[in-house]
């Protein structure tokens, strides 16, 4: 009896976590969608951000920034972004990023970067990691806290007394549904030659500035970055969303086999007890 008390305890504890995975895995999947109908128009908007600061440049070859162009090396003022996810339960989304982080960089390369976390398991993560130089630290991050983070994050770029030699961003991309990378990009520096098709494309006649053209670049500089910054952490809560669904869908389906398979048991083990009881009452019966 007391076996098939522990069965039964354990069949409701199994319904239990199914229901919560599956649950998880509906909210998952309406949230990656609601994000994936923004990403088109985010990547069209960040095309154009680009596309406009490239001809404005073009334009206007003097123009010169120390943080667009820093002087100094790469090597020596390096801001590092290290994005993570806020909650877990997402299979190997931070696992596999940081493994990549870990073969990347080694301690002696990070005695030389400035670090800033985002995302929880990122804070934790960093945190661990001997040799970081953590600067900054954004938690609860989700679509709700983007703007800001992204913000922040500009601020902090463009406003840096010294400026930085580079910006990288180490986070995770979407590739397709299912398949989730850690990727590293370049923000900063910006390299000083540009494409060929953007000459092709300009006017023959030369632009006509209502406005000084460094003061517009100097504006226009700023937008592009905060595109691409914003763009690449989006990215990020994108990819976290169906690595987040792949993972409770993995859930659910072991749970619901390990359902099947423990009722069977319970069947097996109910079905024996009361066999043998029938046994015994008709023994009873004949003596």
């Amino acid at each position: 009896m007391a076996q098939l008390i522990q069965m039964r305890q354990r069949i409701k504890a199994i319904e239990t976590i199914k229901k919560i995975t599956h649950a998880m895995r509906l909210i998952s999947m309406s949230m990656h969608s609601r994000l994936r109908n923004r990403a088109s128009i985010l990547e069209a908007y960040q095309k154009e951000i680009d596309l406009m600061f490239e001809k404005v440049r073009f334009a206007a070859p003097k123009w010169n920034s120390p943080i667009m162009y820093p002087e100094a090396e790469p090597e020596n003022n390096q801001l590092l972004i290290v994005v993570g996810s806020q909650k877990g339960l997402c299979g190997n989304f931070n696992s596999s990023l940081f493994k990549e982080f870990q073969q990347t960089y080694t301690e002696e390369k990070l005695k030389k970067i400035k670090i800033v976390a985002i995302g929880k398991h990122a804070i934790d993560r960093m945190k661990k990691q001997p040799g970081a130089n953590i600067v900054k630290t954004f938690d609860n991050f989700s679509i709700t806290r983007l703007n800001l983070i992204s913000g922040r994050l500009v601020e902090l770029i463009m406003e840096s007394e010294i400026p930085y030699s580079s910006v990288v961003i180490f986070a995770n991309a979407l590739k397709t549904f299912f398949l989730q990378n850690p990727e590293q990009t370049t923000v900063l520096p910006l390299s000083r030659k540009i494409d060929e098709s953007i000459s092709e494309s300009m006017p023959n006649e030369p632009y006509l500035w209502e406005q000084n053209p460094n003061e517009i670049l100097n504006d226009l500089s700023v937008q592009y970055v905060t595109s691409k910054v914003y763009y690449l952490l989006f990215q990020s809560l994108l990819a976290e969303q169906a690595a987040r669904f792949i993972s409770m869908d993995n859930s659910t389906r072991n749970a619901k086999e390990l359902l099947e398979e423990t009722q069977r048991l319970y069947n097996k083990l109910r079905q024996a007890k009361i066999t043998r009881e029938l046994t015994e009452l008709s023994a009873s019966f004949q003596n």
